[in-house]
């Protein structure tokens, strides 16, 4: 048996990359049986067609996470978006969107899109904001193309898929990763200010300096479901360094007197609105946590 990775399902058919090529398989029966789905992502073993028979799955091996909209597996990267206006960025969303991916082991960045609008500065306060969570952050024109060599070469390694409101242009940017695909763009409501929903089908196309990405928009939201008060703050990486000079152990920076990260903020060395955000996450949590006893 061979490995390999499924790049898309199409029916009850799955083309697998193996190498540099591309095997078309069917999954055993036992599959079904076993009540497992092979999922785009997944590292899987094959028996390459030949021919007396045709190419099947033999094994999934184990997923080291998963998403459900979109169904992907063994996801390294999310790539949360939020545009420069129309619409305004959504910063709460973004900061739930990291921890969420963090949570489930997947590496948060952050991707600025429609920099062509940026008459206010915003992408240099961004990066600011984020500079002591030490997220990659990327500045791009989905549009225009400004900023996307620079991101398809941050995404060179792993499996990536994008995040983000709707309207912010994940389309337009997968569009420029890889100008083949030819995503349907959504257009912004003006009513409302959100983007039309375009996703149809999931794939993994290859970029141009290694990786791949995931060919739909993706999603706007991401549940910290399970998660207790206490854990949030290991999703902040600018914690880290300030939580052990905190005065009490298990010091959750909320109100506890001589809370070091609340220090932090008051001399500018972490973000306010950073953490303002986390407080407003952490009393959404607590609210959660009331509501289940």
């Amino acid at each position: 048996m061979i490995e390999g990775i499924i790049l898309k399902g199409i029916g009850s058919f799955y083309d697998i990359a193996v190498g540099n090529e591309v095997v078309r398989c069917r999954a055993r029966g036992r599959f079904r049986r076993l009540g497992i789905t092979p999922m785009v992502g997944d590292r899987v073993l094959i028996l390459p067609e030949t021919a007396t028979r045709e190419g099947s799955i033999e094994e999934v091996l184990p997923r080291k996470n998963e998403l459900v909209r979109p169904p992907v597996a063994n996801i390294d990267y999310l790539a949360v978006v939020i545009a420069v206006k129309n619409p305004e960025p959504d910063f709460l969303l973004a900061d739930k969107l990291m921890a969420a991916a963090a949570m489930k082991g997947i590496q948060p960045l952050l991707v600025i899109n429609k920099t062509d609008l940026d008459d206010e500065g915003l992408v240099e306060d961004v990066k600011e904001a984020y500079k002591s969570a030490n997220y990659p952050v990327y500045a791009v024109s989905g549009k225009y193309g400004e900023g996307i060599e620079e991101l398809s070469r941050g995404l060179s390694e792993g499996i990536t898929t994008l995040a983000g409101q709707s309207g912010v242009g994940k389309s337009s940017i997968i569009n420029s990763l890889h100008p083949d695909c030819s995503l349907e763009v959504g257009s912004i409501s003006q009513r409302i200010k959100r983007g039309k929903h375009t996703t149809r089908h999931v794939e993994l196309l290859s970029l141009p300096y290694g990786g791949r990405i995931v060919d739909t928009p993706g999603f706007s939201a991401m549940e910290l479901d399970g998660l207790e008060p206490e854990e949030l703050m290991e999703y902040y990486p600018e914690f880290a360094v300030h939580s052990d000079h905190c005065r009490f152990k298990g010091c959750i920076h909320y109100r506890e007197p001589g809370c070091r990260i609340r220090e932090m903020v008051e001399l500018g060395l972490i973000n306010r609105g950073r953490y303002e955000r986390y407080i407003s996450l952490l009393e959404d949590i607590k609210e959660n946590r009331r509501g289940l006893k």
